[in-house]
């Protein structure tokens, strides 16, 4: 009767110990999982909001010490939208855990809220501005970096997300000169490799290979940011080379097969290069070949200065054979945040048969204009003044303003196109050539990358009006253009690109009608 009543009150106070251990304990002695489930026990019985809230928080901490970031940060938010009655100090660690389980705009709303209470809280000021570069906001990150680096000039954090930030808007040039002055006061793994992501971008192949040299990662996410680099350096290449096929068609029964293989050697600040293309065409009454042969260069002058030009010979086919010179000459020059373009061109239209047989040249004199107004609002503009060969004469102006919609994966922008054409005459020589074209478009572009995969589409629409020949022309046009690659080892990558609309100067050609253009590319780079 003992033994019974001695294994009933062991059994009891077991029970009793048990049900008196915290969450806490439980956590500490191993059952995970029973110290979540106590938590949200006690969360749905609380009814104070503070004590709700604090719960809310100790769960999040005990989560995120087993590295769960997804429902810690689901956790953290509930507290914070309770209650803000924790220390700073407390609130800054549950804003960073949040920026790391990617709910930004939270992390971005406590942190601002933090700020709002204490604007001199240079660490939660830094990691806001660490949130929104990851965000796309550059300019705002290099915002909050500046406004604590105007009392601390050396703060290494704040260098380093204003270098990462410029890194990110595209100017390697900025974002290395303050990589190196963090290093100037001591190394750390997170400068240096932002230095080779740079210097890579860049195109210096080889000091980014020097810097990979010295990384010492300590933490797994150190191992797999150089492990990421390493990629992308085997994939940085200074020798290109590809093949290319096309085939274009039009509702005025002009068919071409294009061919072409071109090759690419880069060093930083020059490249040459060299090309080939094949265009066979065809229309009911005549069928004609062109061959071009061309190479060039360019150089930088100057860190935010460009020079470029070459030369070739276009080679047609036809009851006689005729060689034709073309060469081109061009600079480039960063002004603002963007970059200003001018250059001249003196080429051949082989976009039908028709024109292979005219031997039509152009010599284009075009100048260009890009600008970052904001993160997301961006600028271009364009003039050419073109020359033909059969005695006629053109304008061309483009405007076309941007805004970019989601800066993440998809990249996602919208946009406005004019543009205006006016050629001095009709000369009837198997170009496109009207009198006031203006066509007003709306586009819509996604840039989706994953892995090895890479796609790029582009919808688009509006109104087109134009004179020629005596009749005038109101029409809507639609169309749509895009490209898809696979990277199949880290140097072959095959492409599959293609466009088909109504816009009188798609497809890049000059023959005003509706058009189908499909084609394939595959590079290999080393």
């Amino acid at each position: 009767m003992i033994r019974p009543l001695l294994v009933a009150c062991t059994l009891a106070l077991g029970a009793g110990a048990a049900f008196a251990a915290t969450p806490a304990e439980m956590f500490r002695s191993g059952d995970v999982a029973g110290a979540v489930a106590a938590y949200r026990s006690r969360i749905d019985a609380s009814a104070a909001p503070q004590e709700k809230a604090e719960l809310h928080k100790e769960l999040g901490d005990l989560l995120v010490g087993k590295d769960d970031y997804a429902d810690a940060a689901n956790q953290y938010v509930a507290a914070l939208a309770l209650s803000r009655a924790f220390p700073g100090s407390e609130r800054l660690r549950m804003a960073v855990a949040i920026s790391w389980a990617d709910r930004l705009d939270d992390s971005v709303r406590e942190l601002e809220a933090i700020l709002a209470d204490e604007p001199a809280d240079a660490a939660a000021r830094i990691h806001l501005a660490r949130v929104l570069s990851w965000q796309g906001k550059q300019d705002q990150a290099i915002g909050q970096a500046d406004m604590v680096l105007s009392s601390e000039p050396e703060n290494r954090d704040a260098l380093l997300v204003k270098a990462n930030a410029l890194r990110w808007k595209g100017n390697g040039r900025q974002s290395i000169a303050i990589y190196h002055r963090i290093l100037s006061g001591g190394d750390d793994f997170d400068t240096r490799i932002g230095l080779a992501h740079a210097l890579l971008d860049t195109g210096d192949k080889k000091g980014a290979v020097d810097n990979v040299r010295q990384l010492k990662p300590a933490y797994p996410y150190q191992e797999r940011e150089l492990k990421g680099l390493l990629e992308e350096i085997d994939r940085a290449v200074n020798h290109t080379v590809d093949a290319r096929y096309g085939y274009y068609s039009d509702t005025d029964d002009n068919r071409q097969y294009r061919y072409g293989a071109s090759y690419t050697y880069q060093e930083p600040g020059w490249s040459v290069s060299a090309q080939y293309a094949h265009a066979d065409s065809h229309d009911p009454s005549r069928r004609n070949s062109a061959h071009s042969i061309a190479a060039g260069g360019y150089y930088r002058l100057l860190p935010w200065l460009g020079i470029g030009g070459g030369g070739g010979v276009h080679i047609v086919d036809d009851s006689t054979t005729n060689t034709i010179l073309t060469w081109r000459l061009n600079a480039d020059a960063e002004l603002g945040r963007g970059s200003i373009g001018f250059g001249v061109l003196k080429e051949a239209l082989t976009s039908t048969a028709q024109l292979v047989e005219k031997r039509i040249r152009v010599l284009a004199t075009t100048l260009s204009a890009s600008q970052r107004l904001t993160d997301r609002i961006f600028l271009y503009g364009s003039y050419s003044y073109r020359d033909y060969s059969d005695s006629n004469r053109a304008h061309d102006v483009v405007v076309s303003p941007s805004y970019t919609l989601f800066t993440g994966n998809p990249l996602l922008r919208t946009g406005y196109r004019f543009r205006y054409l006016d050629f001095e005459r009709q000369s009837r020589g198997g170009y496109f050539d009207p009198n006031n074209f203006m066509a007003h478009q709306i586009f819509l572009s996604l840039d989706w990358k994953r892995e090895r995969l890479a796609v790029y589409l582009e919808p688009y629409g509006g109104f087109q009006s134009f004179d020629r020949y005596g009749d005038h022309s109101d029409d809507l046009f639609g169309g749509i253009t895009g490209t898809v690659s696979y990277r199949l080892t880290n140097h072959l990558t095959a492409a599959v690109n293609g466009e088909f609309g109504n816009y009188a100067l798609g497809a890049g050609t000059a023959t005003g009608f509706e058009y189908f253009l499909v084609g394939t590319r595959l590079g290999y780079s080393f």
